[in-house]
């Protein structure tokens, strides 16, 4: 592979638009680069849960998860680009199950805190929740993979699952 961002300053960007992979050019402002911004800053929060993450397998996970993020991200600026597969989301989906034995049911909402590495999961799962909805708004006018809304759906409840599963202190529960 050739080096990708060989020039970082191209001062192209100066009149409010930016490039997609296509080499085509769009407004800043468009609601498919507001999704791909939700999956930069969500790859962000993720790096921020990893620097306090002790557990090598989790620590392992999401390094994983940021590599596909950027493949998330190659779906959403590249229309036909597919890199986010059926298998990514059995992925999920299997993790959730296996950390999700462990776990009593639930009666009442959690609160998101606790540990702080709980408190960063519950964060990437907010700013999860925030990019899902910014790539239903654009996939109202752009065409990319359909398989980035099922994926990013239940990324963040693999989160979720994760930031109770992490907790080392009590699980608080929402009291009405």
């Amino acid at each position: 592979m050739g080096n990708r961002l060989s020039k970082i300053v191209t001062k192209t960007g100066d009149d409010g638009t930016t490039g997609l992979a296509s080499g085509d050019r769009i407004a800043k402002d468009d609601s498919l680069i507001e999704a791909i911004g939700a999956i930069d800053e969500l790859n962000s929060s993720i790096g921020l849960v990893r620097c306090v993450c002790a557990n090598s397998k989790l620590k392992k996970e999401l390094k994983e998860l940021q590599n596909t993020m950027f493949n998330y991200g190659g779906d959403l600026c590249l229309e036909g680009s597919l890199l986010i597969k059926h298998k990514d989301i059995e992925t999920l989906d299997d993790s959730i199950q296996s950390y999700n034995q462990s776990l009593s049911p639930l009666k009442n909402f959690v609160l998101p805190a606790g540990s702080e590495l709980t408190a960063r999961l519950h964060m990437s799962r907010s700013i999860c929740r925030r990019a899902e909805r910014r790539v239903v708004t654009a996939s109202k006018s752009h065409e990319f993979n359909p398989l980035l809304k099922v994926y990013i759906n239940r990324l963040s409840d693999w989160l979720f699952v994760l930031a109770r599963v992490t907790d080392e202190t009590e699980e608080e529960l929402w009291s009405v």
